[in-house]
């Protein structure tokens, strides 16, 4: 099962309370980073929110985004846009040409993903042939 049908998202909570970035930012921006993982993990690509093609390359990214999500959080835009401009400079969030990421998030659905193709071709009968006991004259045939 995907890890966006799954109705919790892995919170490591060392990770985050330690996270030398994440503590620069503001209480108010720590806060709505939180919701902000909420809406990537519900994300048809696993912890990104992507570009619409009408995204006009002359707005400004992080104020797109902040209207974005502005519709889906329960913060007016006016609240989004400084914690996200600073989760941005923080390197908490990621802007890219695709859209708005969260590093952890796409790193942990690749592995998910990756797991999940190893695991549909499976690892094969692997038939292990050990030696009974000390005595097994085999043993020093698979030794020697």
């Amino acid at each position: 099962m995907a890890l966006r049908d799954q109705p919790y998202f892995p919170l490591y909570v060392k990770d985050f309370l330690t996270d030398e970035k994440l503590n620069n930012c503001s209480a108010a921006s720590q806060g709505i980073y939180i919701k902000i993982l909420c809406i990537l993990h519900k994300q048809s690509n696993y912890g990104k929110i992507l570009f619409k093609q009408n995204f006009s390359k002359g707005l400004n990214r992080v104020e797109y985004f902040a209207t974005i999500l502005s519709k889906q959080l329960t913060f007016d835009f006016s609240e989004i846009l400084p914690a996200l401009t600073e989760l941005i400079e923080e390197d908490v969030l990621q802007i890219s040409e695709e859209g708005l990421s969260q590093k952890r998030m796409v790193k942990d659905f690749n592995t998910s993903i990756a797991r999940s193709e190893a695991a549909k071709k499976g690892g094969g009968t692997v038939i292990y042939d050990f030696p009974k006991s000390k005595d097994d004259p085999t043993l020093y045939d698979k030794i020697g």
